[in-house]
């Protein structure tokens, strides 16, 4: 099987190729991806050994793809233990997509009477970014611009506790969202869920903004909720 890490001349010659920053992103990609079908699965350690020898690269490329994911909230590493796939209980996810409604909800009301035409524009350029990534197959460019969607709503508030707070779970929103991501048919429909969200803001109307937020937060929480069995 071709080696996707590999270019002609080192699949040819044997050779591991040089390492880069390219070669990083491209390996957290392909983290992110096991991650997001379910063949890495929470609490599974990252073996860095195994990796490089299935991915035919040396380990510091491995290393900074894994610093990338902690950064990101989407691995966690344990003193002599080593790294691991963040892993959550159906309770974790309950809490959080609660305290989501919750401080989501409330930055929407407050940051639509201060938001301008650009403020809106911005917002659909975001979305259209998600659009564009689907279409590409760009899975963490798709979580990354959903998380940037929803901080926007926060930062737009100008209520700095609505942001600390929503910063202060920034791990666990994005671990959220990119497992919501894997529970939609495909990455085109992940992108369209937040075009309502972008129409109702157009409306200047604070409690259809606030429903059509609202009802992307509990549609997304089911997805996930879905995963977890009862316990």
């Amino acid at each position: 099987m071709t080696n996707p890490f590999s270019t002609p001349s080192d699949q040819s010659s044997g050779r591991v190729i040089v390492d880069s920053p390219m070669l990083s992103e491209q390996v957290a990609e392909h983290l992110f991806r096991e991650l997001v079908s379910g063949r890495l699965r929470g609490g599974q350690r990252v073996n860095e050994a195994e990796l490089a020898r299935t991915l035919g690269i040396s380990r510091n490329p491995i290393r900074e793809a894994i610093r990338m994911l902690e950064e990101r909230g989407l691995l966690v590493s344990s003193p002599r233990r080593g790294t691991f796939v963040r892993s959550f209980s159906k309770q974790d996810i309950e809490d959080i997509f609660s305290f989501r409604q919750l401080i989501e909800g409330f930055a929407i009301r407050q940051a639509l009477p201060k938001m301008e035409e650009k403020d809106h524009a911005g917002l659909v350029a975001i979305a259209e970014r998600m659009a564009t990534a689907a279409k590409e197959g760009k899975e963490m460019e798709l979580v990354q611009a959903d998380i940037a969607f929803h901080q926007r709503i926060c930062e737009l508030s100008g209520n700095s506790q609505i942001l600390r707070a929503f910063m202060n779970i920034h791990a666990e929103v994005q671990m959220s969202i990119t497992l919501v991501e894997h529970r939609f048919e495909t990455l085109d429909e992940a992108a369209a869920d937040h075009w309502p969200i972008v129409e109702a803001i157009a409306t200047k109307n604070a409690d259809i903004a606030a429903a059509a937020l609202d009802a992307h937060i509990k549609d997304s929480w089911m997805r996930i909720s879905a995963a977890y069995p009862d316990n």
